[in-house]
């Protein structure tokens, strides 16, 4: 039995998707375990370039069973877009199914979310995507929200819907919004049970199995442990737990039989959204860096604020999660640059730390750096450790040291085949 978590390291847009959709070519089962479609992971592969919000990276390889997992928050609305693009291109989806626990975001959630952004000064946004999922996740933890299995039992959704929506319509009426009617909620979902309703499962049974029978299963993460909900720069996070911890929560399995913590980080650091970034270039590094690296977010487009790498964010991640191996991306982005710096520690208040503060600690962090050589020749066709010039091979090696794990897989490019394995 094999089981290996990939999460993201730093602030999300690590590059998870693309180490997904490699390691899915030998992988049995793919389940995507928290979060919803605000963040999406880029996948180039023979059958072009895709962005993928809600559906796990591991749908390319037919063989692979994908599942939405109970700990993730699902908008039909968009799985309905993202699947008709992927069968447009060739893409065999039946191999998707939906874990019946995992609660549906709902057209009011999205309202909500961009409502209650709006409400707040500018210092204290957080740079939501206005896609629902705050909204999503508070009906949940409050126990009033809609999951997938209701929409399958006409009587049971009506009934969750009437104790669910005056409360709602009070919060919508609150910011000026149209009210929603149980009639309406009941003919979207009647739509969502046609077009859905065969993929709505229990993953449990599934995954039982597959662990029964000794087979390769992945478990995908969105974002990164810098945006989770106990352990990031709260309340600059997301609403759910991308660490590796989360995978048990959200796919249901225990902690015992998970082998392998795959923490994916850039060769340097980009946030989107809110919050303290220590490491943050707002000069023309910073642009170069964001305009060689396509640093735009997957689904909003938005800009990301970009800088050198963290060490002091990555040993904190690495003890949250736990890392066996790591994943770096985006190597060959550094390929111009004649110095490189790395964070070591930040002078928080005047003093020197090495350990990550809490937000409060981040927000005032300045950050401590050492210089490494740069290469200065193209890394995008190395295909093996010894191709990498010295150069490139000490400044991986040094994330190594900071991260307290092996650089097991290495990105020079965005094809499958520009991912050396060590």
């Amino acid at each position: 039995m094999s089981i290996s978590a990939v999460v993201g390291a730093q602030w999300g847009d690590e590059g998870k998707g693309r180490i997904v959709d490699y390691l899915a070519q030998e992988a049995d089962v793919v389940v995507r375990y928290q979060g919803g479609d605000n963040a999406g992971h880029t996948v180039i592969n023979d059958k072009g370039k895709f962005a993928l919000h809600i559906i796990p990276s591991g749908i390319f390889n037919p063989a692979t069973i994908n599942i939405v997992g109970a700990g993730t928050v699902v908008n039909f609305d968009t799985m309905a877009t993202e699947l008709a693009a992927l069968e447009e291109k060739g893409v065999d989806t039946t191999n998707l199914y939906i874990d019946q626990r995992a609660h549906l975001i709902l057209p009011f959630h999205c309202l909500l979310d961009g409502a209650e952004e709006a409400s707040r000064s500018s210092s204290w946004q957080i740079g939501t995507t206005k896609r629902g999922i705050g909204p999503c996740y508070s009906d949940k933890a409050s126990r009033k929200g809609i999951r997938a299995m209701d929409i399958m039992d006409e009587t049971r959704l009506r009934t969750r819907l009437e104790m669910l929506l005056p409360g709602k319509n009070r919060e919508l009426a609150y910011f000026g919004l149209p009210e929603v009617t149980v009639d309406e909620i009941m003919n979207l979902a009647s739509a969502w049970r046609i077009r859905f309703g065969h993929r709505i499962t229990d993953s449990v049974s599934i995954l039982r199995k597959a662990v029964k029978q000794d087979k390769a299963i992945l478990m995908e993460g969105q974002l990164g442990v810098m945006r989770d909900l106990d352990w990031g720069i709260y309340p600059y996070t997301t609403s759910s737990n991308p660490t590796s911890g989360g995978t048990c929560s959200g796919a249901g399995i225990s902690p015992r039989l998970i082998g392998r913590v795959i923490g994916v980080v850039k060769a340097y650091s980009t946030s989107v959204g809110g919050g303290p970034f220590p490491t943050e270039l707002k000069d023309e590094t910073g642009d170069k860096l964001r305009a060689i690296g396509g640093e735009y977010g997957a689904t909003t487009g938005r800009p990301r604020r970009c800088g050198w790498f963290d060490g002091v964010a990555a040993d904190y991640s690495s003890w949250i999660n736990g890392f066996t191996d790591i994943a770096i991306t985006k190597l060959d982005v550094l390929d111009t640059f004649e110095t490189l710096k790395i964070c070591t520690g930040y002078m928080v208040d005047g003093k020197v730390v090495t350990e990550l503060p809490e937000t409060g600690g981040q927000e005032k962090a300045e950050p401590i750096y050492e210089e490494l050589p740069g290469w200065l020749v193209p890394t995008t066709g190395a295909r093996a450790w010894e191709d990498l010039p010295p150069n490139a091979q000490a400044y991986i090696q040094r994330i190594e040291s900071l991260s307290g794990a092996r650089a097991s897989y290495v990105s020079v490019g965005p094809e499958r085949d520009q991912i050396i394995v060590r």
